[in-house]
């Protein structure tokens, strides 16, 4: 008879692989990133599709330590789709800037191009409910035609630089700062421009609120259109007419010098 050895321990329990924490990382930045991909979230999806495949490397070379596969590719996965998605967002954003400067230098050239009833009506469809709401094709004319009679027929225009300030109502005003060129030469000015979007529309059309041009001729230093935008205008002479009162002060000083530089030789004599 055999005696069978009922003292023998049981065999251990098998303990369960670990959760791979790279693995969560991806998962965590891919579900983060995508729904901020209009906000520029490309890199972190590519740092979570980086995560994933460092995952899933790890978890092969652990031999069944480490688990989370499905935890890493749905990481890769989100990060590829948040990556795809900015570059698509970013060419559509590109043709938009790209689309509203058009707009916007065609309705300048409209406006300053006016010279009858219909041309200005044609101006009028470049300005921005905001502004045509007191703002008529007459006035374009009126304004267009006394432009030329100044300052002769608009040749071109150069951007110098572009400003967007974003309003949480919707309001979003682009700011350019430019140089005319009319045929009796440049003047700098400004144009401001409101980006709108109809309600049959998905983007936004840019359409011109105000020209402002610096003409020293001019009673106030500035030709401004519409003309309730004249005082706002004036902020654009403050350092001309800073440097011109200095200047002003100093001749007036040189002037009190020899002055008294005469009465002197004259006492003297």
């Amino acid at each position: 008879m055999v005696e069978t050895d009922t003292d023998d321990p049981a065999p251990a329990p098998r303990s369960r692989p670990t959760l791979s924490r790279l693995a969560v990382a991806s998962a965590a930045m891919g579900g983060v990133s995508l729904p901020l991909v209009c906000c520029g979230a490309g890199l972190s999806g590519a740092i979570a599709i980086l995560l994933g495949m460092m995952a899933l490397d790890r978890i092969k070379s652990a031999g069944g330590a480490l688990r989370g596969r499905a935890v890493a590719w749905s990481g890769i996965v989100t990060g590829l789709l948040t990556v795809v998605l900015s570059l698509v967002w970013l060419s559509a954003v590109a043709e938009l800037q790209t689309e509203w400067d058009r707009q916007f230098a065609e309705g300048v050239r409209q406006t300053f191009d006016a010279r009858d009833e219909e041309t200005s009506l044609v101006a009028l469809r470049s300005w921005s409910a905001a502004s045509s709401e007191s703002v008529s094709a007459r006035e374009i004319l009126a304004f267009a035609n006394g432009v030329r009679d100044r300052l002769g027929a608009f040749d071109s225009m150069t951007v110098n630089s572009k400003d967007v300030a974003p309003d949480l109502l919707g309001n979003h005003m682009v700011s350019y700062v430019v140089n005319f060129d009319f045929a009796s030469g440049r003047r700098s000015g400004m144009v401001t421009g409101r980006l709108r979007t109809a309600a049959d529309a998905w983007a936004p059309t840019l359409q011109i609120a105000s020209i402002l041009l610096n003409d020293p001729e001019a009673p106030d230093g500035v030709v401004a259109f519409p003309p309730r935008d004249a005082k706002a205008a004036g902020a654009l002479q403050d350092g001309a007419a800073k440097d011109g009162a200095t200047k002003d002060d100093a001749t007036k000083d040189d002037a009190t010098r020899d002055d008294a530089a005469r009465t002197t030789q004259e006492v003297g004599t």
